[in-house]
Protein backbone atom coordinates (compact mmCIF):
# COMPACT_ATOMS: atom_id res chain seq x y z
CA UNK A 1 0.00 0.00 0.00
CA UNK A 2 2.85 2.89 0.80
CA UNK A 3 4.57 2.06 -2.77
CA UNK A 4 0.76 3.25 -4.40
CA UNK A 5 0.80 6.02 -2.43
CA UNK A 6 4.26 7.00 -2.38
CA UNK A 7 4.44 9.40 -5.07
CA UNK A 8 8.36 9.65 -5.20
CA UNK A 9 9.70 6.45 -6.23
CA UNK A 10 12.78 6.32 -7.72
CA UNK A 11 13.38 5.28 -11.19
CA UNK A 12 15.81 2.35 -11.78
CA UNK A 13 19.06 3.19 -13.20
CA UNK A 14 18.77 1.22 -16.07
CA UNK A 15 15.45 3.11 -17.07
CA UNK A 16 17.84 6.57 -16.33
CA UNK A 17 20.50 5.34 -18.27
CA UNK A 18 18.77 3.95 -21.14
CA UNK A 19 16.72 7.29 -21.21
CA UNK A 20 20.08 9.77 -21.37
CA UNK A 21 21.83 6.86 -23.85
CA UNK A 22 18.76 7.23 -26.35
CA UNK A 23 18.77 10.93 -26.11
CA UNK A 24 22.48 11.91 -26.25
CA UNK A 25 22.46 9.56 -29.31
CA UNK A 26 19.49 10.22 -31.19
CA UNK A 27 20.40 14.21 -30.85
CA UNK A 28 24.17 13.53 -31.66
CA UNK A 29 22.81 11.12 -34.67
CA UNK A 30 20.45 14.13 -35.95
CA UNK A 31 23.72 16.28 -35.54
CA UNK A 32 25.71 14.10 -37.59
CA UNK A 33 23.47 13.17 -40.44
CA UNK A 34 22.33 17.38 -40.78
CA UNK A 35 26.49 17.93 -40.94
CA UNK A 36 27.06 15.11 -43.11
CA UNK A 37 24.29 16.13 -46.24
CA UNK A 38 24.58 20.29 -44.94
CA UNK A 39 28.45 20.16 -45.40
CA UNK A 40 28.62 17.10 -48.07
CA UNK A 41 30.74 15.05 -45.84
CA UNK A 42 30.14 11.86 -47.27
CA UNK A 43 33.29 10.48 -45.25
CA UNK A 44 31.19 10.23 -41.95
CA UNK A 45 28.56 7.97 -43.26
CA UNK A 46 30.55 4.90 -42.29
CA UNK A 47 29.94 6.22 -38.55
CA UNK A 48 26.77 7.57 -38.81
CA UNK A 49 25.65 3.95 -39.90
CA UNK A 50 27.20 2.39 -36.97
CA UNK A 51 26.16 4.91 -34.78
CA UNK A 52 22.88 4.34 -36.11
CA UNK A 53 23.05 0.58 -35.60
CA UNK A 54 24.29 0.68 -31.75
CA UNK A 55 21.80 3.73 -31.07
CA UNK A 56 18.57 0.89 -32.10
CA UNK A 57 20.63 -1.70 -30.20
CA UNK A 58 19.97 0.82 -27.33
CA UNK A 59 16.58 1.79 -28.31
CA UNK A 60 14.87 -1.37 -28.45
CA UNK A 61 15.64 -2.19 -24.72
CA UNK A 62 14.24 0.72 -23.80
CA UNK A 63 11.16 0.41 -25.38
CA UNK A 64 10.58 -2.61 -24.12
CA UNK A 65 11.38 -1.48 -20.57
CA UNK A 66 9.17 1.25 -20.89
CA UNK A 67 6.20 -0.16 -22.06
CA UNK A 68 6.40 -3.32 -19.81
CA UNK A 69 6.80 -1.15 -16.71
CA UNK A 70 3.54 1.31 -18.12
CA UNK A 71 3.00 1.69 -14.33
CA UNK A 72 5.28 4.48 -13.71
CA UNK A 73 4.28 6.72 -10.81
CA UNK A 74 4.15 10.43 -11.05
CA UNK A 75 5.39 12.46 -8.17
CA UNK A 76 2.11 14.18 -7.86
CA UNK A 77 -0.93 14.49 -9.39
CA UNK A 78 -1.69 16.06 -12.90
CA UNK A 79 -4.42 17.27 -14.90
CA UNK A 80 -6.59 14.85 -17.34
CA UNK A 81 -4.49 17.14 -20.03
CA UNK A 82 -1.25 17.77 -18.53
CA UNK A 83 -1.41 13.35 -18.36
CA UNK A 84 -2.66 13.09 -22.00
CA UNK A 85 -0.13 15.39 -23.35
CA UNK A 86 2.59 13.54 -21.45
CA UNK A 87 1.70 10.64 -22.65
CA UNK A 88 1.65 11.42 -26.45
CA UNK A 89 5.02 12.95 -26.11
CA UNK A 90 6.49 10.29 -24.43
CA UNK A 91 4.74 8.00 -27.17
CA UNK A 92 6.05 10.40 -29.84
CA UNK A 93 9.33 10.26 -28.69
CA UNK A 94 9.66 6.42 -28.58
CA UNK A 95 7.99 5.81 -31.97
CA UNK A 96 10.57 8.14 -33.21
CA UNK A 97 13.58 7.13 -31.89
CA UNK A 98 12.85 3.51 -33.09
CA UNK A 99 11.69 4.70 -36.97
CA UNK A 100 14.47 6.79 -37.26
CA UNK A 101 17.20 4.39 -37.01
CA UNK A 102 14.76 1.31 -38.88
CA UNK A 103 14.15 3.92 -41.78
CA UNK A 104 18.13 4.65 -41.89
CA UNK A 105 18.91 1.21 -41.92
CA UNK A 106 16.13 0.32 -44.59
CA UNK A 107 17.43 2.99 -46.74
CA UNK A 108 21.26 2.32 -47.06
CA UNK A 109 20.34 -1.01 -47.04
CA UNK A 110 17.90 -0.91 -50.08
CA UNK A 111 20.03 1.40 -52.14
CA UNK A 112 22.50 -1.50 -52.19
CA UNK A 113 24.60 0.20 -49.71
CA UNK A 114 24.82 -2.06 -47.46
CA UNK A 115 25.10 -1.50 -43.35
CA UNK A 116 27.84 -2.76 -41.08
CA UNK A 117 28.23 -1.78 -37.52
CA UNK A 118 32.00 -1.01 -37.00
CA UNK A 119 32.82 -2.57 -40.24
CA UNK A 120 31.07 -5.68 -39.49
CA UNK A 121 28.66 -6.19 -42.96
CA UNK A 122 25.12 -6.84 -41.47
CA UNK A 123 23.09 -5.79 -44.65
CA UNK A 124 25.70 -6.46 -47.35
CA UNK A 125 26.01 -3.87 -50.53
CA UNK A 126 24.62 -5.34 -53.55
CA UNK A 127 27.83 -4.89 -56.50
CA UNK A 128 26.76 -4.75 -59.87
CA UNK A 129 28.78 -7.88 -60.84
CA UNK A 130 29.43 -6.53 -64.69
CA UNK A 131 31.49 -3.24 -62.84
CA UNK A 132 31.79 -3.66 -59.15
CA UNK A 133 32.39 0.06 -58.63
CA UNK A 134 28.76 0.22 -58.85
CA UNK A 135 26.13 -0.28 -56.41
CA UNK A 136 22.86 -1.33 -57.55
CA UNK A 137 19.50 -1.13 -55.53
CA UNK A 138 17.91 -3.69 -53.99
CA UNK A 139 14.21 -1.84 -54.17
CA UNK A 140 14.20 2.02 -55.49
CA UNK A 141 10.73 1.92 -54.03
CA UNK A 142 11.57 0.94 -50.53
CA UNK A 143 14.73 3.51 -51.15
CA UNK A 144 12.96 6.10 -51.77
CA UNK A 145 9.85 5.57 -48.76
CA UNK A 146 13.04 5.03 -46.06
CA UNK A 147 15.02 7.80 -47.23
CA UNK A 148 11.89 10.36 -47.07
CA UNK A 149 10.85 8.92 -43.86
CA UNK A 150 14.42 8.87 -42.69
CA UNK A 151 15.22 12.83 -43.86
CA UNK A 152 11.58 14.19 -42.18
CA UNK A 153 11.23 11.89 -38.99
CA UNK A 154 14.22 13.81 -37.23
CA UNK A 155 12.16 17.05 -37.32
CA UNK A 156 9.23 15.51 -35.41
CA UNK A 157 11.59 13.95 -33.04
CA UNK A 158 12.80 17.35 -32.37
CA UNK A 159 9.58 18.93 -32.34
CA UNK A 160 8.94 16.52 -29.68
CA UNK A 161 12.18 16.98 -27.46
CA UNK A 162 11.81 20.39 -27.46
CA UNK A 163 7.87 19.86 -26.01
CA UNK A 164 9.83 17.42 -23.81
CA UNK A 165 12.36 19.64 -22.38
CA UNK A 166 9.69 22.68 -21.93
CA UNK A 167 7.70 20.13 -19.61
CA UNK A 168 10.59 18.93 -17.95
CA UNK A 169 11.58 22.54 -17.07
CA UNK A 170 8.17 23.63 -16.00
CA UNK A 171 7.73 20.68 -13.63
CA UNK A 172 11.29 22.20 -12.19
CA UNK A 173 10.94 25.25 -11.64
CA UNK A 174 7.23 26.10 -12.02
CA UNK A 175 5.97 23.20 -10.04
CA UNK A 176 8.24 22.32 -8.33
CA UNK A 177 7.83 18.79 -8.00
CA UNK A 178 11.07 16.23 -8.43
CA UNK A 179 9.92 14.79 -12.05
CA UNK A 180 13.82 16.33 -12.99
CA UNK A 181 15.28 15.13 -10.46
CA UNK A 182 14.04 11.91 -10.62
CA UNK A 183 15.20 12.16 -13.72
CA UNK A 184 18.56 12.79 -13.08
CA UNK A 185 18.59 9.70 -10.77
CA UNK A 186 18.13 12.31 -7.61
CA UNK A 187 15.47 11.56 -6.24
Amino acid sequence: MNMIINRTLPLGSLKILLHWLVALLMIGLTLLGYLMVKFEMWDLYSLHKSMGVIALLIVVPRIIIRLGNRGIVSVRQYSRNEVLAAKMIHLGLLVSTLVIPVSGMLYSGAAGRGVAILGLSIIPMNLDGNDPANVVPYSEALRSNAHAIHIYMPYIMLAFLLIHIVGAVKHHLLDKDGTLLRMLGRQ
